[in-house]
């Protein structure tokens, strides 16, 4: 089990407040979720979750492991981009004009990730399934 991805898990579902949630978050499946929590409780020997139908309630232990978990991940993702070189990264604005189909599908599943590559990046994003008027015939 890699440690800093089964951290990461373990992050999304207190942040998400749910398996099925985080997995949505993480692109994962529940299932997947499911084992990295239990074999990550299993390595701590502690359970970190108490679940039952109506949700997830936190134990002591979760709460004291949330808090240096989060900081190691933002920690991993500084470390990162300083080896990538994030300070010579992209900076600037990026207009991005899509169809609405093609950018859900296409578009907006990659741009947390992008914009999590490059932090001097914003974003203008318009989406529109009108005809521009300087393609059409006459």
């Amino acid at each position: 089990m890699d440690r800093l991805a089964a951290m990461e898990t373990f992050v999304r579902i207190v942040e998400a407040g749910s398996f099925s949630a985080a997995a949505r978050v993480l692109n994962i499946g529940q299932p997947a979720v499911s084992k990295t929590v239990a074999q990550l409780e299993e390595r701590l020997g502690v359970r970190l979750h108490i679940r039952s139908t109506r949700g997830l309630s936190p134990t002591e232990a979760e709460q004291n492991f949330y808090d240096r978990a989060r900081r190691a991940i933002v920690e991993a993702a500084k470390a990162d981009l300083a080896a990538r070189g994030a300070g010579a990264g992209l900076t600037g604005r990026l207009r991005i004009c899509a169809a609405v189909a093609f950018a859900r599908l296409h578009v907006i599943p990659h741009l947390r990730r992008f914009l999590e590559a490059h932090l001097g990046v914003t974003l203008d994003v318009v989406l529109d399934d009108r005809i521009p008027t300087w393609s059409k015939r006459e």
